[in-house]
């Protein structure tokens, strides 16, 4: 399902891989092979972008953190989807960028 020659970062892989604990907050990380994890994955592209997702947020935003699937060194930037009639719009430059960012939110 990842894009060719995708890579996940290296701070994500080390979460994943119980190597290091993070306080979550109200993001919880997204399972691809979960029914919710699939709905994500469906929905990867409906704005043209080519979107890796990979935790979503339950503190009434519903947002959605995503990787550039165009991104291909190890350290994508992290394309917020924003899955209201909001209008908003942000990203982070990488995923610890995001994860200082969101935790220090939450």
């Amino acid at each position: 399902m990842l894009p060719d020659g995708f890579r996940y970062p290296k701070g994500l892989t080390d979460i994943a891989a119980g190597k290091q604990h993070v306080p979550y907050g109200y993001w919880w990380f997204i399972d691809a092979n979960s029914k919710a994890g699939r709905l994500a994955y469906s929905i990867r592209g409906h704005d043209g972008r080519n979107l890796v997702p990979f935790a979503k947020v339950d503190d009434g935003r519903g947002d959605v953190a995503c990787f550039d699937g165009n991104d291909c060194t190890g350290e994508p930037a992290v394309l917020m989807l924003v899955l209201d009639d909001s209008g908003r719009s942000y990203s982070y430059r990488n995923f610890e960028e995001w994860m200082k960012a969101e935790l220090d939110r939450s």
